[in-house]
C-alpha cells in the first residue's frame, strides 16, 4: 500500500485541495493502511423484518445484492469482530472478495486504462458542445459542496447537458439520465456519456436517433457526485459527498466502514428520515444528513428536475399520476443487475405500481436485469427515484449496473466490461433500454401498455418502390395480440402525420409478435418514416422511426431481432 503523500504528489491543485480538506486537522499524517481495515465483503443474515430495519440503519455498506436472508456488505475485518459482538451472525465471503476487491493502486489505474475522469468527461462535453450547437447545450446547475466552501477555488459547478434539436419546435417530452451519484460506481457515468456519444454521433445517419433527437428532450447529468468522484479516481472507495461538516474522526482515506460525507441517495427530500435517519452514525455509508435535501448536490437536483417536470400527482401519498402523465427518470448505479422502481421505504406498492412494474420489466428486457419493487432489494429513504415519482409523478428507475459475481462485478470493474467479459458488455444491452426509455417519454405509463416496434427499415427495392418492413412485439407489453399497425412518412402522428396501413406480413394480425410491410411510393431520402401498432385492447405502442436505405437487406422467412435492434437471418 501506498503512502498517502506518495499517491498525493502527482495530483492537481483541486484534488489536493479536496484531499485537505477531507482530512481533518490533527490526522494529517502519513500511515499505511493497517491489516484490520482491509476491505473483506460479508455475508450478514437477517433473520426477521425488525432486523434488516436494525441493519440498513446501521450505516453499513449494504451492497445491492441479496440471497434469500443473506444480504451483503462491503466491510473490514475491524468491522466484522464489532459486528460479531454484536450479535450479528456474519461471515467473511471468500470468493466476492477475491473477485470483487481490488487495492486502491489497481482501482485508480484503470482510468489510466479507460475510463473517464470527472475533468475529463466535462472537457468532453465542451469540446461537444461547441461542434454540435443546434444539438447539445452545456449547462450549470449549481455548485458542489467542496466549491461552496473553499470559495470556488476546490470543487466542481454541478452540469448537464440537453440533447435536442432546437430547431424543432416544442414542447417535447423528456427523458432525465444521471449517473454517479454514489461516487465509486464507475461504469454508470461511462454509460452515461456513451449514450450522449451514440446520441450526437448517430443523428445524421440513423433515423431512429434523428427523430428521438427532433421531438425529444434527452437530459443527461453524467456526474452527479463530481466531488466523491475524484477520490474514486484515487481509488478510495468513497460512495458519498464529501462535506465533513457533520462527523469527526471519520477514516481517512475512506474505507467501506467509515467516510466523511452525506449518502446522497439518502438525502432527497420525500419521505426523508422514515427509514435512513439523522441518528445513524455520520461515518456510516448510508447517513442521509441532518435534513431533508442539506446537500447543495441533492437540492440543486431537485430544483434541476423540477424544472424539466411538472408536477403530475397529487399531495397525498396514494394520489395517482395520470395515465398520459409525461416523462421518465433514469439513475444508474452499480452493482447487482436490476431494475428497481418506487417505493423503496415501505412494501406498500406506488399508486402507479402497474404502470411502474410494466415499464420496468420491459426495460428489463433489454438489459436482461432482474425487475422489482426497490424494497425487494432492502429499504431506503430519501432516495432519487422515490423522490421524482413520489413528489412530481414521474416513471423513475434505477439501473444497477453489473452482476454480483463474476470478474465484471464490483465497483471497479475492468473497463473492458462495458464491452465484453464473463458478465459484461454493460453498453449493449443498456443501450436498447435506454433507446426504449427515450421512445415512451411522451406517455410512459401509457405506451408501455401497447406493442412496442423493436426493429424497422425502408429499403428501395426497385426503381420508385420503397418496402418497408417492421416487427412488433407486445410479449413484454400485457401479451396482448397485435390489432392494427400504422406507419407515417414525414411527420409523426402528433404533428399531424397521416396514417397508412401497415400489412401482416403472414396475412393476419393474430399475435403479439408480428412483422408487417408495405410497398410505398418514392420518399426523399431525408424524410423520416414513423411505424407504430395498437393491440387488442386498442392502446398504440411508441413510435420508431428509420430513414431510407439504398441496401437491400436478407429478410427471409424466418427472421428474428439481435439486441441491437436489426434484421438477423436465422439459418
Amino acid at each position: 500500500m501506498k503512502y498517502r503523500t506518495l499517491i498525493f504528489v502527482s495530483l492537481s491543485l483541486p484534488v489536493l485541495l479536496i484531499a485537505s480538506l477531507l482530512i481533518p486537522d490533527g490526522e494529517r499524517v502519513v500511515r499505511v493502511r493497517a491489516a484490520g481495515e482491509q476491505p473483506v465483503i460479508a455475508r450478514i443474515k437477517v433473520r426477521d423484518e425488525e432486523e434488516l430495519n436494525r441493519l440498513v440503519t446501521s450505516g453499513l455498506d449494504l451492497l445491492e445484492m441479496r440471497q434469500g436472508r443473506d444480504l451483503f456488505i462491503l466491510t473490514t475485518n475491524e468491522q466484522l469482530e464489532k459486528l460479531r459482538g454484536d450479535g450479528w451472525d456474519v461471515r467473511i465471503d471468500d470468493e466476492a472478495t477475491r473477485l470483487n476487491v481490488i487495492s486502491e493502486a489497481s482501482a485508480a489505474a484503470l482510468f489510466r486504462d479507460g475510463y473517464s475522469t470527472a475533468t475529463e468527461i466535462r472537457q468532453r462535453l465542451e469540446s461537444q458542445a461547441a461542434a454540435y450547437p443546434n444539438l447539445i447545450e452545456l449547462f450549470s446547475y449549481g455548485k458542489s459542496w467542496e466549491k461552496i466552501n473553499t470559495g470556488d477555488q476546490g470543487g466542481h459547478p454541478l452540469y448537464g447537458i440537453r440533447l435536442t434539436n432546437r430547431l424543432t419546435a416544442g414542447p417535447k417530452p423528456t427523458l432525465f439520465l444521471m449517473a454517479a451519484i454514489h461516487a465509486r460506481e464507475l461504469v454508470t457515468a461511462e454509460i452515461a456519456t456513451r449514450f450522449i456519444d451514440y446520441l450526437l454521433n448517430g443523428y445524421q445517419s440513423d433515423g431512429d436517433v434523428r427523430w428521438l433527437l427532433d421531438e425529444h428532450a434527452i437530459v443527461v447529468v453524467p456526474v452527479s457526485n463530481p466531488d466523491g468522484r475524484v477520490l474514486a479516481e484515487l481509488g478510495w472507495s468513497q460512495r458519498k459527498n464529501t462535506n465533513r461538516s457533520y462527523a469527526t474522526g471519520c477514516s481517512n482515506p475512506p474505507n467501506s466502514a467509515s467516510q466523511y460525507g452525506v449518502d446522497l441517495n439518502r438525502n432527497f427530500s420525500f419521505m426523508w428520515g422514515l427509514v435512513n435517519r439523522p441518528t445513524e452514525p455520520a461515518c456510516g455509508l448510508t447517513y442521509p444528513g441532518p435534513v431533508a435535501a442539506s446537500e447543495p448536490e441533492t437540492s440543486s437536483l431537485q430544483d434541476l428536475v423540477r424544472s424539466l417536470f411538472p408536477d403530475q400527482r397529487g399531495p397525498a401519498n396514494g394520489d395517482k399520476a395520470p395515465s398520459d402523465a409525461t416523462g421518465i427518470l433514469i439513475t444508474l448505479h452499480s452493482y447487482g443487475n436490476l431494475v428497481l422502481w418506487p417505493w423503496g421505504t415501505t412494501r406498500n406498492t406506488a399508486p402507479n405500481s402497474v404502470e411502474l412494474e410494466a415499464v420496468g420489466k420491459k426495460l428489463a428486457s433489454y438489459n436482461q436485469y432482474q425487475a422489482s419493487q426497490a424494497i425487494e432489494l432492502y429499504p431506503v429513504s430519501g432516495s432519487t427515484d422515490d423522490w421524482s415519482y413520489g413528489e412530481l409523478g414521474i416513471a423513475s428507475y434505477t439501473f444497477e449496473i453489473g452482476p454480483d459475481s463474476g470478474p465484471c462485478s464490483g465497483f471497479f470493474p475492468s473497463y473492458s466490461c462495458l464491452d465484453e467479459g464473463e458478465g459484461g458488455s454493460f453498453w449493449a444491452g443498456n443501450l436498447q433500454a435506454l433507446l426504449y426509455a427515450a421512445r415512451i417519454a411522451r406517455a410512459p405509463y401509457q405506451l408501455s401498455q401497447g406493442p412496442t416496434p423493436e426493429s424497422v427499415i425502408a429499403f428501395e427495392g426497385s426503381p420508385g418502390s420503397i418496402t418497408l418492413k417492421a416487427i412488433f412485439d407486445g410479449r413484454s407489453n400485457g401479451n396482448r395480440a397485435i390489432a392494427n399497425a400504422e406507419y407515417y412518412i414525414g411527420l409523426p402522428p402528433w404533428r399531424g402525420g397521416a396514417p397508412a396501413v401497415l400489412n401482416p406480413s403472414d396475412g393476419n394480425f393474430d399475435s403479439p409478435f408480428e412483422n408487417a410491410d408495405a410497398l410505398i411510393g418514392p420518399v426523399a431520402k431525408e424524410k423520416l418514416i414513423f411505424v407504430r401498432a395498437r393491440n387488442t385492447d386498442g392502446i398504440w405502442g411508441p413510435v420508431r422511426a428509420t430513414s431510407l436505405t439504398r441496401q437491400v437487406p436478407y429478410i427471409g422467412a424466418r427472421t428474428r431481432i439481435s439486441r441491437s435492434g436489426v434484421f438477423r437471418s436465422v439459418r
